[in-house]
């Protein structure tokens, strides 16, 4: 699975690496938001799994749709 933004910003801070085991709704990555507040946004994992792959970097700008973090089954679930 794909861990993709859902809207334009710039990467703040990648919070998980490659190996890493997550739970559903944890913090992968924030984001800074382009509005005019620069809002940060957290994306979550959509489901547990273990991180396979990090797509991006902090300092990166990730536009809406773009890939951020792969995520696999978890080693537990083999």
């Amino acid at each position: 699975m794909i861990v993709r933004a859902e809207w334009p910003g710039y990467v703040v801070d990648v919070l998980v690496k490659p190996g890493q085991e997550v739970e559903e709704d944890e913090a992968l990555v924030l984001l800074e938001l382009t509005d005019q507040g620069r809002t940060p946004f957290y994306v979550n994992a959509p489901e547990a799994g273990k991180v396979r792959e990090v797509l991006i970097e902090e300092g990166d700008f990730a536009q809406e749709d773009d890939e951020l973090v792969a995520i696999g089954e978890s080693d537990r679930d083999e």
